[in-house]
Order: C-alpha cells, then sequence, then structure tokens
C-alpha cells in the first residue's frame, strides 16, 4: 500500500510539473519563436503590418478584422523612433520588452492626436545613473510625442486598430502602413 501511495505521489508531482512547464513556459517559447521568424521576415527597427495570417499566429485572442502593425526595435546602436498616423477611431499603441513585459500603452481618447512619435531609449542601470547624474536627460520628450524608457535593448511596439467596419480595413491597413520605426540619428 505504502508503495502505491508513493508512485501516485511521483505521479502526482510529475504532472503538476509538467503542467507548470506547460503553461509558463511554452506560450513564451512559441511567442519568443514567432518574433524571430518576423525579425527575420521583416528585419530590426522597422515597421511592418501584420498579415491576417501572422496576427492570428501571434495574437489568436485578438479580433481578425483589425489591423496590428508592429515593430521589433532594438536599441543597442542607439535610441528608435516609432512614427505612427492612425485612422479615425479607436487604437491602441504598447509598447513591450522581448519578456513581454508592458512598459508604455497609449490610446486614442489618452493621446488627444492620430498623429504621435514615440522615442524608445535604453533606460540607465543604477549605476550608470549614479556615474552620470550630471548627464543629458534621455527622458526629454521630442516633438509631437512621447519619450519611453525601456530596461532591455530589444522588444516589440505594437499598433493596434482594433475593429475597423466593413470595406475599411484596407484603407486602414494602408494608413497604418505608412508608420515608421527607425533609429535616431544624431544623438
Amino acid at each position: 500500500m505504502k508503495r502505491h501511495a508513493f508512485w501516485a505521489a511521483v505521479a502526482l508531482a510529475l504532472a503538476a510539473a509538467a503542467h507548470a512547464a506547460f503553461t509558463l513556459y511554452l506560450p513564451s517559447w512559441l511567442f519568443s519563436r514567432e518574433l524571430a521568424a518576423l525579425a527575420q521576415n521583416h528585419g530590426r527597427n522597422s515597421f511592418f503590418v501584420l498579415s491576417p495570417g501572422e496576427q492570428a499566429r501571434l495574437f489568436p485572442g485578438m479580433p481578425r478584422s483589425g489591423v496590428t502593425g508592429m515593430c521589433l526595435f532594438d536599441l543597442m546602436a542607439g535610441d528608435v523612433a516609432v512614427s505612427a498616423a492612425m485612422p479615425d477611431g479607436p487604437w491602441i499603441a504598447t509598447i513591450y520588452t522581448s519578456e513581454a513585459e508592458v512598459i508604455y500603452s497609449v490610446n486614442d481618447r489618452q493621446s488627444g492626436a492620430d498623429s504621435f512619435t514615440l522615442r524608445l531609449s535604453r533606460a540607465p542601470s543604477l549605476a550608470e545613473q549614479i556615474l552620470s547624474a550630471t548627464g543629458p536627460d534621455k527622458t526629454q520628450d521630442i516633438a509631437s510625442g512621447w519619450a519611453v524608457l525601456s530596461p532591455v535593448a530589444q522588444g516589440l511596439a505594437i499598433i493596434w486598430y482594433p475593429d475597423p467596419s466593413a470595406g475599411v480595413r484596407a484603407p486602414a491597413a494602408d494608413l497604418i502602413s505608412a508608420s515608421r520605426c527607425s533609429a535616431m540619428s544624431g544623438q
């Protein structure tokens, strides 16, 4: 009887470990794999609109009628600017780290404008803050936009126009695809 209880406990522990690995690590791994494929297809520090198939694979919970634009940014060489012109109606812009942590989000109601620029900069470490306490302020706003400090060098900026009405998806995608994501010169 004790032997059966022991093996039942081992089986239960293995099942719990397998479940934890599946629910905690597999989604992150699959998401990272999809992002790596997108980076290979579209490059870093460039803006692109996801095809409906890419959008369904990467964000299965989002409505498929929406338009999703994305920039996979890399701050290793310096700051990156994301400039967007959005269609009328509700939209959301969110900046994520490469670990899928939200570091900034704004929507149409908060911004008060349908055109904006986000300046993405690497947040200084504690040691860098102490050593350069008198250095230039990297949090200053840029013209018609906001400054966002990222704790990591790589991440993604997502611009989502959630639900264009029938016949509006193509013009909305065209307008959003005119958005830009590029390294800033003259820093």
